[in-house]
């Protein structure tokens, strides 16, 4: 008799749950449920099948999704026993602690967390004479992880200098770990697949014990977890769940191959599709779906919403990126109508979220970036700021010690708190300390001779940039002081990511500067305003990339910035497989939205000082004319598959975007935005001395200047 919970299933997940014994692909399409029926498999093997549960293994790559599939599974299950639901590092800690004498490991080996690996790292560098300030830590231990993985799939890691490099630290690195009786979390999984490749016990042990073994998001597996997948499945009694349309990782390693090929490396498996969408709209999925039947490299299925006919997607041409961030801040506020309501911003870039953030914080539009850090949170940002306000005021002590050292110049704790005392003792700023100091030889000769060039720098930047506008300060930082060199140094990846957001950075100075009377001190001011925005309380709204959105979903989703170059990315461009890839993570950020999904792209955008004209993203012209509504200043898409662009705006009289205006409170600024009529005319615009504010028309008394 079938057990009772059965009936909790649709007619697909049924049959995948009660497949019998043998390798089993359950291709499940976005949100069909594909946790269910994990869980739902193993609770049916020990209900109908009278397995024990202490015979399945379930693994999955998060500790919080093997929490919440364990806690799933132990509700449905009736025995008292748990099924081992482990993450992959997890299971092969667990097989190692059980079995690693068979492969030379000691009893009680450590196991090496990320600290501990660097700190023998920098040791072995140290050694090798690889200094930091040329290879940053980060980066020697990202490429060692990359060295290790990529031998292990027979894969060369280069001939360069940095390569070269990399094989003398990684080799010396591993016969250390191995002479302290230690592992790192690459070892893990390299180790474990030794283990059951070379020892008897291990592998009786894991083909009597584990007879089913299951896999969640088998898409996103690498091939060292494909191999251990196999050396614990003899029995070839594998279930694994997962869709190559959302595989998205291949940046960590995540290989396709072994999704697309799983009917070939199992013979005589049962493929199973989950098709029924519980999630999005029947529009948002048609869709969507027409966008990824444009991959070659796939498994055909056709997904079915559950849910009604809903809203089509709606499409919105902006002028530029800030027109592209005040329509989806409007949208956003219609939302909070409804306070059960949640909606997200996704990106394809953290450098994207600068604008969203700004016209957030001038709506007093609570939000949170997930993923990341504010815009003027990050790193790179807050070390060219400093030096910037360290330029206009010697005597901030917070940008001094921020940037003293950044780049390293030697100056260690041990100097700055010389400085200090200098500082308290004679009550004056730290950068007069500093000069005090030098004169008078207070310092060791490494930090003597890296304060004196960094006073020198600061002092030639000052000239350099006298009477220049923010955006030439803030280049002339970037160019003389290293900073742009140091990220260089952090890995190609790493560097991309921070060099566009500087290019952000130097894009709102140049755009600040479309003001009357722009200077340095008024732009800090203005970011200064912004970060002190308390943005906490309820956050209705969450900007994030569309990698950090994968496994969410949100009641609406905004999909920005869909130009050519931007997404698909210009990385893609001439690479069929990165394209791919591109158009999968397109197809996850639509597939996140259950009710309304909002595309727009940018007529216009603005990378450092130019502005340059964008073409909308091929992945719109993918979508079927008729299958997309337009939005307030929108055209709908062409049934050729392309854009008209954005229909003129009308002109609602002086106060319209781009005026110059002048507030009797908060003096000059720029109309950046206008919306609305009459008395719901609102404007948001940039002041000079007081930042960006949200305005009513008609109680705001603005005098256009120009």
């Amino acid at each position: 008799m079938a057990p009772d919970f059965l009936d909790d299933l649709n007619e697909q997940q049924k049959d995948a749950v009660t497949t019998p014994d043998g390798p089993v692909l359950v291709l499940a399409g976005a949100g069909s449920g594909k946790t269910r029926v994990i869980v739902y498999r193993m609770a049916y093997l020990v209900a109908a099948r009278g397995v024990s549960p202490e015979s399945i293994l379930a693994v999955t790559f998060t500790n919080k999704a093997a929490d919440e599939m364990r806690g799933r599974a132990r509700e449905l299950m009736s025995s008292g026993n748990d099924a081992a639901v482990h993450t992959f590092h997890a299971l092969c800690l667990r097989l190692l602690r059980r079995f690693g004498e068979d492969i030379g490991l000691r009893q009680g080996f450590t196991l090496y967390a990320t600290d501990e690996r660097k700190s023998l790292l920098r040791r072995i560098c140290r050694d090798e004479s690889v200094a930091e300030r040329e290879f940053p830590l980060s980066r020697i231990a990202s490429a060692v992880s990359a060295y290790k993985l990529r031998a292990f799939d027979g894969g060369s890691f280069g001939d360069g200098r940095f390569e070269r490099i990399i094989d003398t630290v990684t080799l010396r690195y591993q016969k250390e770990l191995d002479a302290q009786g230690a592992v790192d979390f690459d070892d893990l999984l390299l180790r474990a697949v030794e283990l059951m490749e070379c020892s008897e016990r291990a592998q009786a042990f894991a083909a009597n014990r584990f007879r089913y073994v299951l896999v969640d998001e088998y898409q996103d597996t690498n091939r060292i977890q494909y191999r251990l997948l196999r050396l614990l499945a003899p029995h070839k009694n594998v279930f694994v769940v997962g869709d190559d349309d959302q595989s998205i990782y291949n940046f960590r390693g995540a290989d396709m191959r072994n999704i697309l090929d799983f009917e070939t490396d199992f013979p005589g498996a049962n493929a199973i599709k989950l098709e029924v969408n519980y999630r999005s709209s029947g529009a948002i999925l048609r869709a969507a779906s027409a966008v990824i039947e444009n991959n070659r490299s796939r498994k055909a299925k056709r997904l079915i919403a559950d849910h009604d006919e809903g809203e089509p997607p709606e499409l919105y041409a902006a002028e530029d990126e800030r027109d592209e961030a005040a329509h989806v801040a409007r949208q956003l506020q219609r939302l909070r109508t409804d306070p059960n309501a949640d909606a997200a911003v996704l990106l394809r870039t953290h450098a994207q979220t600068r604008v969203f953030e700004e016209e957030l914080l001038a709506r007093g539009i609570p939000h949170r970036v997930l993923g990341g850090l504010r815009f003027y949170d990050r790193k790179e940002i807050k070390d060219t700021l400093g030096y910037a306000r360290l330029i206009l005021n010697r005597h901030d002590d917070a940008s001094f010690l921020r940037v003293a050292n950044t780049p390293i110049r030697g100056v260690g704790k041990a100097s700055l708190a010389i400085l200090d005392q200098q500082a308290k003792q004679d009550s004056s700023s730290l950068w007069d300390a500093m000069v005090v100091a030098l004169g008078d030889d207070l310092l060791p000769s490494r930090a003597r001779i890296g304060l004196t060039q960094f006073r020198e720098l600061i002092d030639a930047l000052a000239r350099k940039s006298a009477n220049e506008n923010p955006s030439r300060v803030l280049q002339n930082v970037l160019s003389e002081t290293g900073l742009v060199h140091e990220l260089e140094r952090e890995g190609e990846a790493v560097a991309r990511e921070r060099k566009e957001n500087l290019d952000q950075l130097i894009a709102a100075a140049a755009e600040y500067e479309l003001g009357s009377s722009p200077s340095l001190a008024g732009f800090l001011d203005g970011v200064g305003l912004l970060t002190d925005i308390d943005t906490m309380g309820a956050t209705p709204c969450l900007l994030m990339t569309l990698h950090a959105a994968k496994g969410l979903e949100f009641d609406t989703v905004f999909l920005a910035g869909l130009e050519e170059g931007l997404f698909p990315h210009i990385r893609a461009s001439g690479d069929v497989k990165a394209l791919e890839e591109e158009r999968r993570l397109f197809y996850v950020g639509m597939t996140r939205a259950k009710r309304g999904l909002h595309l727009s792209y940018a007529e216009s955008r603005r990378f450092s000082y130019q502005t340059s004209a964008r073409r909308p993203s091929r992945f719109l012209t993918e979508i079927p004319a008729g299958s997309l509504k337009a939005g307030p200043h929108g055209r709908r898409a062409r049934s050729t598959g392309t854009f008209d662009g954005v229909a003129p705006s009308e002109d609602r009289g002086l106060l319209r975007r781009g005026a110059r205006v002048h507030h009797q409170k908060f003096g000059e600024g720029k109309v950046l935005d206008a919306s609305g009529s009459g008395p719901d005319r609102r404007v948001t615009v940039l002041f000079h001395k007081a930042g960006r504010k949200r305005l009513v028309a008609q109680y705001a008394k603005l005098e256009v200047i120009s």
